[in-house]
């Protein structure tokens, strides 16, 4: 099996038909400390721009991530939902603070959260914070059918056919190198697909690095190919959810 690398930088910076050029995965926030998330307009628009292989990552906004029920997670939850479906997101992600613990309530609040999202053709990936061990974390989100997000140049990446990473820049570590990223690419392995956000100021030379060194390694070219695409990714849609397409 080749692994399909997708690959991101933190933010959008300039037009959104420019950064697809250089990379084939962006997160768009639901909500965030600097705004809402971009117009119904926008997103139509970013998705029209971009080519078929272009990979949406939608990333949850606070109130659903603090997995607190209430009215406002409620109006959040389908403003996230809204953004899965209007850009065809194939992932998903929840990133919950450190209060949210291994303790009894916040499992059962993650498995009723997790009943409410789409699986038809998106995956839906969990980054958990604290005090969570990543083997706990890992068979958490197996249980509920999704995948965790790690940083690969220090975790170990949780088996499964997909693979979520964020490479970030902490201490003495700016940027990555070759074997710092050809580290990365055996802890991901073999697999069918690979999702990597590269949070660093050099993420475009660091993007043209790893995929060189990922065709060297034989692995193919990240995000190329035949896809399966969601064309709506909200329960009840009545027409075909997964559609083939070629870039």
């Amino acid at each position: 099996m080749a692994t399909r690398f997708h690959i991101g930088a933190k933010d959008l910076k300039g037009d959104i038909a420019a950064y697809a050029k250089r990379f084939d995965l962006l997160e768009v926030a639901t909500s965030s400390a600097r705004g809402p998330a971009p117009s119904a307009a926008t997103l139509r628009r970013w998705r029209r721009a971009t080519p078929a292989h272009f990979e949406f990552s939608v990333v949850a906004g606070l109130t659903v991530d603090q997995l607190k029920p209430g009215a406002a997670m409620e109006a959040e939850v389908e403003r996230m939902l809204a953004l899965v479906s209007t850009l065809r997101a194939r992932v998903l992600v929840l990133k919950t603070p450190t209060q949210v613990t291994p303790a009894r309530v916040w499992r059962d609040r993650m498995a009723s959260l997790s009943q409410r999202l789409p699986r038809d053709a998106t995956r839906v990936v969990w980054e958990p914070s604290g005090i969570w061990e990543a083997e706990d974390a890992a068979r958490q989100a197996h249980a509920l059918g999704m995948v965790t997000s790690v940083d690969a140049s220090r975790d170990e990446v949780p088996a499964g056919p997909v693979a979520y990473c964020r490479l970030r820049a902490l201490g003495e570590t700016r940027s990555f190198g070759p074997s710092a990223l050809g580290r990365i690419i055996a802890r991901i392995g073999d697999r069918q697909d690979a999702y990597v956000v590269l949070e660093t100021d050099g993420a475009l030379a660091e993007c043209k690095a790893l995929r060189r060194l990922v065709a060297t390694a034989g692995t193919g070219e990240g995000g190329l190919g035949r896809i399966l695409r969601p064309r709506r990714g909200l329960p009840g849609d009545t027409r075909d959810v997964h559609e083939r397409e070629e870039e």
